[in-house]
């Protein structure tokens, strides 16, 4: 008789809860005696909100409606539903909530609760259905191979594995308080990467190299400091409005001065569920340009008496951040439209993607991504005006073209801009966004170690190389790791856009349902 296959899920926030929930949907009664034991890895002290949703401001506010929000992509009124249910236990908690429309925006921290929710849940769905669940509160430093499983080995990493899987499918988890596991499958759900230190100021007294959680992060930042802003995107629009709220005046700068647009209401709704299936039907041709793609969406939008160059109009036309705001708050007008079809185009971007050639890729992330990303994760309208009424009143400024920020001997830091311009700040908050660049990993963390021995290998676009169906890590000769799954951003240089909770949500669910098959065909082989 054989013991029992083992998972590995490495990270305990959004990405690795979403798989822990499709697990258990994927279960039946009938399964459970041969129902996997997993094992969570996370050093945090909560399972489910990561550091993405951890106690924070109310001021943080989801840059996504309730009603886009669930970690079942099946159901998007799941959160919506929760925060109902959870009404007196969230006013416990001081946090300011409308959920009664499906438009609103929640604070981040509210997202947070609802995860661990949904993590105990899943636990104790799985629980019921004979998969033992086990939390490590422990970061992981190392996974290896193991090309021969013995009874040694079993005993030595806490798991029963003995008998059950030879060769390259089996893994160790080596964690950072020296704990080791023995795991039949590894699921990598990590998250980003921290923001990248873009000039080389970690270590300098007054640099904020990772501004979330906000709320203790920028709680050393002084009214009378002056402060920069690395980044326009949403999490520098997150910095600037909580420290705003402390009194400091910011400046937010970057190299092309994007703000994200204003998301538009979702009240009429993009009736053009041809518009999607074109994308799919547009991909499966084989190869595709970028010209294709933006031909598609044209048309979709001359239907809707628009066009996408009237869309990006403010971003082709580099109009100042506070104008473009106060423009959209004034009228959406095209670029509403643009958003709603970019998101009906959602489940095709993945396919869209791959049928780019690498050098359509780069071209695409070299000269579009940014305004992309500004339309297609636009922020909430009430942070579009508190940012409008701050830069009226001179608390923000928005400054593009930054080439260098150098520490000064003396104190504070010196900004250099593409103008031949030059301003001292006394603090730095670095809030360049997420990144997937392996190369960009921390010396010394696990990403790194992976890349190194080659258990993975990067994707010439980011994050790591993954076989489209199953999200199975490829190894650098192209063969897919047995075992070894990515969900999350991680997998985005093949899926492309991996960050909204809907794709994490979407890959969670392929990579359970396969995991769910794979070990079943073990049981088949016990019976």
């Amino acid at each position: 008789m054989t013991s029992r296959p083992v998972i590995a899920v490495i990270g305990g926030g959004a990405a690795g809860t979403a798989f822990l929930a499709a697990c258990a949907r994927e279960l039946s009664a009938d399964s459970r005696e041969f129902a996997a034991d997993i094992h969570v890895f996370d050093p945090t002290d909560r399972f489910g909100p990561g550091v993405a949703y951890a106690r924070d401001t109310h001021a943080a506010l989801l840059n996504r409606p309730l009603s886009a929000m669930s970690v079942d992509y099946n159901d998007p009124g799941q959160f919506r539903r929760w925060l109902n249910r959870s009404a007196e236990q969230l006013r416990s908690t001081a946090i300011p909530l409308d959920w009664k429309a499906a438009s609103a925006f929640a604070p981040r921290t509210a997202f947070g609760h609802y995860l661990e929710g949904v993590f105990a849940q899943a636990c104790d769905d799985l629980e019921h259905l004979g998969a033992r669940v086990t939390t490590v509160r422990s970061s992981v430093t190392e996974i290896a191979e193991v090309t021969e499983v013995t009874e040694a080995t079993a005993v030595a990493g806490l798991t029963g594995t003995a008998g059950l899987t030879e060769g390259p499918d089996a893994y160790t988890i080596t964690t950072a308080d020296g704990m080791r596991f023995t795991a039949d499958s590894v699921i990598l759900a990590v998250g980003t990467l921290p923001p990248v230190d873009v000039f080389g100021l970690a270590g300098a007294p007054g640099f904020i190299a990772q501004p979330y959680p906000l709320a203790p992060s920028l709680a050393c930042v002084d009214p009378a400091d002056r402060v920069l802003v690395l980044g326009t995107g949403l999490t520098a629009v997150d910095s600037a409005l909580v420290l705003t709220e402390q009194g400091v005046r910011v400046t937010l700068a970057s190299r092309s001065g994007f703000v994200p647009d204003v998301r538009s209401s979702p009240v009429s709704r993009w009736d053009d569920p041809e518009h999607s299936f074109g994308g799919l039907e547009l991909a499966s041709r084989g190869a595709v340009t970028l010209r294709d793609i933006y031909a598609l969406i044209d048309s979709s939008l001359r239907d809707h008496g628009t066009s996408l160059r009237d869309a990006v109009r403010p971003y082709a036309e580099r109009w100042p951040a506070a104008e473009l705001l106060r423009s959209r708050l004034a009228d959406p007008g095209p670029a509403g439209l643009l958003q709603r079809c970019v998101t009906t185009l959602t489940p095709a971007y993945s396919a869209l993607w791959r049928a780019l050639p690498p050098g359509e890729q780069r071209a695409f992330l070299r000269r579009h991504h940014r305004a992309f990303a500004c339309l297609r994760n636009p922020m909430p309208p009430v942070n579009a005006r508190k940012l409008v009424t701050l830069a009226e009143a001179g608390d923000v400024s928005f400054r593009r073209g930054v080439t260098a920020v150098r520490r000064e001997p003396s104190g504070g830091f010196t900004a250099a801009f593409a103008d031949g311009s030059t301003e001292r700040y006394d603090r730095v908050v670095n809030a360049v966004g997420r990144t997937n660049d392996l190369t960009a990993a921390p010396e010394g963390s696990l990403l790194r170690d992976l890349a190194r021995r080659s258990l993975v290998a990067a994707h010439p676009a980011g994050g790591i190389q993954v076989e489209p169906e199953s999200n199975r890590a490829l190894r650098p000769d192209g063969t897919p790791r047995p075992g070894f799954h990515v969900v999350g951003d991680l997998a985005s240089g093949v899926h492309f856009h991996s960050s909204s909770m809907e794709y994490v949500a979407r890959q969670a669910a392929r990579v359970a349902r396969y995991s769910v098959d794979e070990h079943d065909r073990y049981a088949l082989q016990a019976v």
